[in-house]
């Protein structure tokens, strides 16, 4: 194992808190190192290498306060150390505590999968790989390249011990970090972080997934019974506890505690002074897929089109996945798509009026732009009427096409109705009411209210066209087989495309979590998300910044998804960015990346 050797950079200036420079400090540092001794020569405390790495940082500590390990730990610099203090630092320990001190503990996770060269790591645990590969990775680096072994179990000298707190210094003065690896044959996986949080941020934690008010109130009692407070309160038809607001980390790991020894993992938000810092992290990973060894197609909610769903619900034998588009919320883990989807030749949803659709077939076509979708029922005989829906419920007179991917039944008319299932164009079976069963494969037909006594002499084996058409019968969109919509158009053609689409100035200008899907120059598919509402990992992207990153990197276009709480990226069998709600939000669909070959 080696260290990439470093110059001594000055401490930071901030001008919220300046550290001064403090005897007593340089002192307490002297006595530790030297201490270390008594464990035996040239090693280092890990109370005296944690006290290097808080002064390295350039946080202020209280007035009065000698106690460096515990100022750290009230600001989330290191993860709780295991054993004595006053034992001698191991490498891995110290390769932990640095790269969790620079705000890489989440890249750390995302990054537990990333092949390492070194030969001597194989009973180290998933996160524990995972900071060496942040370490190795982040420029300035913490551990040379090119070397095979990393010796876990070594102790630290002094002199190890100050190049390491002299690159943390550093990467005060500008940290990026690069990752790109292939898991598998066809798919390559690209990390990428830059900036730091240079002051503490405000923490706040939650307990959520209740069911209800009275739920989420019992448990905020069983909390002051341990001592700890909440609130109760709702979000997106989901009750939770939260914690108060707070300066430090300490009342912080106090909650999660309380809230996993009544069985419940809490999650934890950090808010900035400003989102719009000047070098603040931002973080994005990003998925490449080789069209030739994958299959792209939309995936839905389990349980139907009017449900939402995790991600992680849908994604039976994808290799990779992301959150789709926008959709409206009626009730929890309730509610539909807003926009076109095609899923494997069948029109799922259709296109909303203004918003730029991706479509794309298996002879690695695609085409962006606008959609325009409408379809006609032509009877036996002559007569046709319009179709006025597809997939969703009526209130009063209407024409609608049901497909298995609304659910497993046709919704309940308290009007006339006549449903006609329909297997291809031929009539099976005619019903006179709602709440029939969707048949796998097969569409109903249902005339609701005045029109339906049109549809009452339809009989099975009748012959029963419904004839749909995409842009006008344009033969390159009607070639599609798969669909999906976003907006607004990121990146045509390689250069930036940034019409508004109708979108709020929040969405299109202030940062947050975003997604998005497309192709790059070499024709090969990406999905990319970009993290964000949290001060110590990513603050987040606008639009103009997420396109021109996009551009940056190879891409040729570039569709924006549903951004925020839904950002979500999937592979390996995992979530692989860190959501901005601590944990998945239900949404209606996603896309998922399937081997050739597969169902």
């Amino acid at each position: 194992m080696s260290l990439r050797n470093t110059t001594f950079f000055g401490l930071r200036s901030y001008s919220y808190r300046a550290l001064k420079k403090s005897s007593v400090v340089v002192l307490l540092i002297l006595v530790l190192l030297f201490a270390g001794e008594a464990f035996g020569a040239q090693t280092v405390r890990k109370d005296a290498f944690i006290t290097q790495l808080f002064q390295a940082r350039g946080f202020a500590a209280p007035e009065g306060e000698k106690n460096m390990v515990r100022v750290a730990l009230e600001l989330d610099l290191i993860p709780v150390p295991e054993g004595r203090l006053d034992a001698p630092i191991t490498m891995k320990e110290a390769i932990v505590f640095a790269v969790h001190s620079l705000g890489l503990a989440s890249v750390a996770d995302v990054l537990s999968g990333a092949p390492l060269p070194f030969r001597d790591v194989g009973s180290l645990k998933p996160l524990e790989r995972g900071y060496l590969a942040a370490a190795l990775n982040m420029n300035p680096p913490l551990l040379k390249k090119g070397v095979t072994a990393f010796g876990p179990s070594k102790k630290v000298t002094p002199k190890e011990a100050q190049n390491i707190a002299a690159i943390v210094r550093a990467a005060g003065k500008g940290l990026s970090l690069s990752v790109k690896y292939s898991p598998v044959k066809g798919m390559t996986v690209q990390v990428h972080r830059e900036g730091l949080h240079d002051r503490p941020p405000k923490w706040r934690a939650a307990a959520d997934g209740f069911e209800s008010r009275e739920e989420a109130e019992l448990f905020r009692d069983a909390l002051a019974g341990k001592g700890v407070k909440g609130t109760v309160d709702s979000r997106n038809y989901d009750w939770r506890v939260r914690s108060a607001l707070f300066d430090t980390y300490g009342p912080i790991r106090d909650f999660l505690a309380a809230c996993e020894s009544l069985g419940r993992k809490g999650v934890v938000f950090a808010s900035p002074v400003s989102w719009d810092t000047p070098g603040a992290p931002r973080f994005w990973i990003m998925v490449i897929l080789d069209p030739a060894r994958f299959d792209i197609r939309p995936v839905l909610a389990p349980e139907g089109l009017y449900t939402l769903a995790p991600l992680s619900s849908m994604t039976t034998g994808a290799i990779a996945a992301i959150n789709g588009g926008y959709f409206s919320i009626s009730g929890k883990e309730r509610g539909a798509p807003i926009g076109a989807i095609i899923e494997r030749g069948v029109m799922v949803n259709p296109p909303y009026k203004g918003r730029t659709v991706l479509a794309w077939n298996g002879k690695n076509q695609a085409a962006f732009g606008r959609m325009e979708w409408r379809a006609e029922v032509h009877f036996p005989g002559g007569g046709f009427m319009d179709v006025t829906g597809l997939n969703r419920t009526v209130r009063g007179d209407g024409v609608v096409i049901f497909t298995r991917h609304f659910g497993e039944c046709t919704p309940v008319f308290p009007g006339p109705v006549v449903e006609v299932v329909l297997d291809g164009d031929i009539c099976t079976e005619v019903r006179r009411e709602g709440g029939g069963p969707i048949p796998s494969g097969k569409r109903v037909l249902a005339v609701y209210g005045t029109p339906a006594r049109f549809a009452e002499t339809i009989v099975p084996g009748d012959r029963i066209r419904i004839v749909q058409t995409v842009n006008d019968g344009d033969p390159y969109w009607t070639s599609m087989t798969n669909a999906i919509q976003g907006g607004p158009f990121l990146v045509r053609k390689g250069a930036l495309s940034m019409e508004t689409e109708n979108l709020n100035d929040s969405i299109v200008n202030k940062r947050h979590p975003r997604s998005v899907i497309g192709l790059t120059g070499k024709g090969q598919w990406f999905f990319f998300v970009g993290d964000g509402r949290n001060a110590v990992h990513s603050v987040g992207f606008t639009l103009a910044e997420t396109a021109e990153l996009l551009k940056k990197n190879g891409v040729s276009y570039a569709l924006n998804l549903d951004g925020g709480g839904s950002s979500t990226l999937y592979a390996g069998g995992r979530i692989m960015n860190v959501l901005s709600d601590g944990r998945e939000r239900p949404v209606s669909y996603g896309i998922g990346a399937f081997p050739k070959g597969g169902n």
